[in-house]
C-alpha cells in the first residue's frame, strides 16, 4: 500500500466501511456506527455488527465528548512533520456514546490525566480534517 503525503502529513487511506466517517470529518462532524438490532455502538467501522452479526448498522452523530481512557506522549516524531510538533500526546478517548476512539490530544503533555473530561475540535492535516481532543470547557 502506498502512503500519500500532503504538506508532509501522511493521509489516511480510504476504507469502504468508514467512508461516512471521513465525509463527516470534512464537515467537522464526528460519527460512529450503531446496530439497529442490538443497539450496540460499533467502532471502528464495520460492514456487520461484531456483537450480533447483523448488517443493521446506521451512522449517528457523536456529541464529541468523552473521558481520557489512556495516553502516551511522543518525544521523537516518526517523520519530519511529526518531529516538528514534538512533544505531542496521543491516546484513547472513551466517548459518551460508548465507543473508544484513538486520537491526538491538544494540550500540554502534563495537562492531561486518565479520567479527564475532553471534547473534540478539528484540525486540518494536508487535505484531511481530523478530530483532536482537549480539556472540556
Amino acid at each position: 500500500m502506498e502512503i500519500h503525503y500532503i504538506d508532509s502529513w501522511p493521509q489516511p487511506y480510504s476504507q469502504m466501511d468508514a467512508a461516512p466517517y471521513w465525509a463527516a470529518l470534512q464537515e467537522e462532524g464526528l460519527t460512529f456506527q450503531r446496530c439497529t438490532d442490538c443497539r450496540e455502538t460499533v467502532w471502528p467501522a464495520k460492514s456487520h455488527c461484531p456483537n450480533c452479526g447483523k448488517r443493521a448498522l446506521v451512522w449517528e452523530g457523536s456529541k464529541g465528548k468523552g473521558k481520557v481512557y489512556s495516553f502516551s506522549t511522543i518525544m521523537r516524531g516518526p517523520t519530519p512533520a511529526w518531529q516538528a510538533i514534538v512533544p505531542y500526546t496521543v491516546g484513547f478517548v472513551e466517548m459518551e456514546e460508548g465507543y473508544i476512539l484513538f486520537t491526538q490530544f491538544d494540550c500540554a503533555p502534563d495537562a492531561i490525566k486518565i479520567g479527564d473530561a475532553v471534547s473534540v475540535r478539528y484540525i486540518k492535516r494536508g487535505e484531511q480534517t481530523l478530530p483532536i481532543f482537549g480539556p472540556a470547557s
